[in-house]
């Protein structure tokens, strides 16, 4: 699957390398901790009660990225961003070897409160590096290729855990991970990224803490003043109640309308990471192809608008088609095809979104605008899992998926008719590093 990354540019750039890595290994770790939560909540306190620990401990992770996130955009457009990623590796470190040790349920919440926190700092600082380090021309190929390592991670992270839960015990799922971001702080620190560049002085002490909460909206300013942005948000919208579909509601399907076991479940829910996979490097390299007849800045921005456009559009109608039949109860093998459509629809949403937050952004101010995207789109997950959770439970199954099928065709339909002709422009910072 990775055979056309060894003969691509990004393979002989030595700190995407890095960082690729970095982003790899801690998405395993992370992924594995998923699955040693779970476990270790039902060792905690047993029965029903685990799933409602586990609730609210999910809750608490998008609040921890709301809360902090914004933070974090600010700090990583004023301090240098590589200490900033080492600084939450080493964090998340900390705290991850000494989650086994906990044995009260308030501490499990504050521990996920705390190790998402850091993931606040990290992620949104991390996507506002890759611009920089993959350059401008294979961007969308290297977001291609983060997209398919979380399938990957979402894939075989179960497997690991598993593995490792029963060999070593529960207790090594969480070293593991607090391993994996040891392992990442080091690869981090043997890169070489350059320190952002400051369009403007930095404000006098008098003046610092009026500024730093001024800039705290600065990037959701920077992504509600782009047309292009604002259409984007509310595809990933689009895409986060198709997300919270297979999530919250594909087991409950398997399991009490088509009456199946647990293979068949990981059955559809693999199918909906083929599915993104296979979109995102399909999607990578027909891009490639496509900007490749660009020969100046402005021909490759008004490109990567086109191109962005459409694929927000077929990727909206692609969910609300993934969706649109549960009403009619299809039996395993077509509702496998159906996430296939909803992973790769996910996909055709998400890295052009991506694209479009980083053509519009500097190396000034897209820390900022990163982790205004990133608190935004997953406070959109956090009204879509408990929305699908109650659909589940009032309407059924079957009915829910066909009424967020409607809605994101709804919500595509609305993007595609507001949708402007691409006029070609560049963006020479000027006017975005006043953000």
């Amino acid at each position: 699957m990775f055979a056309a990354f060894f003969a691509h540019p990004l393979a002989r750039n030595r700190d995407f390398r890095l960082l690729f890595s970095a982003q790899v290994i801690s998405l395993v770790g992370s992924g594995v901790t998923t699955v040693g939560l779970a476990l270790f909540a039902h060792q905690l306190v047993g029965g029903d009660s685990a799933a409602t620990v586990i609730g609210i401990a999910l809750m608490l992770r998008i609040l921890a990225f709301l809360l902090f996130a914004q933070f974090a955009g600010v700090l990583a457009d004023r301090v240098n961003r590589k200490h900033l990623l080492i600084a939450a590796d080493l964090l998340r470190f900390a705290l991850l070897a000494l989650f086994p040790l906990i044995d009260r349920v308030w501490q499990v919440y504050a521990m996920i409160f705390l190790i998402n926190a850091a993931t606040a700092f990290f992620t949104p600082t991390f996507d506002a590096t890759m611009p920089q380090v993959a350059g401008r021309a294979h961007y969308v190929q290297a977001l291609s290729l983060s997209r398919v390592a979380v399938d990957l991670e979402a894939m075989a992270a179960p497997l690991l855990a598993g593995l490792l839960f029963a060999w070593l015990g529960l207790a090594w799922l969480f070293w593991f991970d607090a391993a994996s971001y040891l392992l990442s702080a080091a690869l981090v620190l043997a890169s070489h990224l350059r320190p952002v560049a400051k369009v403007s002085p930095v404000p006098s002490p008098a003046r610092s803490l009026a500024a730093f909460v001024r800039e705290l909206g600065a990037g959701a300013r920077v992504l509600l003043r782009e047309a292009a942005l604002r259409r984007a948000l509310i595809l990933s919208f689009v895409e986060a109640t198709a997300g919270a579909a297979a999530i919250v509601a594909t087991v409950v399907y398997v399991r009490d309308v088509l009456h199946l076991g647990e293979s068949a479940f990981v059955f559809a829910m693999a199918a909906a990471g083929v599915g993104s996979t296979v979109a995102a490097l399909l999607l990578g390299r027909a891009t490639g192809r496509y900007e490749s007849g660009a020969a100046t800045v402005t021909q490759l921005h008004g490109l990567r608008h086109r191109w962005t456009e459409r694929a927000l559009i077929v990727g909206g109608c692609v969910l609300g088609a993934a969706l649109l039949p549960g009403i009619l109860q299809p039996p395993l093998w077509l509702f496998a095809a159906l996430w296939l459509l909803n992973g790769a629809g996910q996909a055709l949403i998400a890295i052009p979104s991506a694209t479009l937050l980083a053509e519009h952004t500097t190396e000034a101010n897209r820390g900022r605008a990163t982790a205004a995207y990133f608190a935004l789109t997953h406070a959109f997950w956090l009204v879509t899992y408990p929305a699908m959770g109650v659909g589940a439970s009032q309407l059924g199954v079957p009915l829910s998926f066909t009424v967020a099928g409607a809605l994101c065709l709804l919500l595509t339909l609305a993007v595609w008719w507001t949708r402007t002709p691409v006029q070609a422009h560049s963006h020479d910072g000027a006017r975005d590093a006043r953000a």
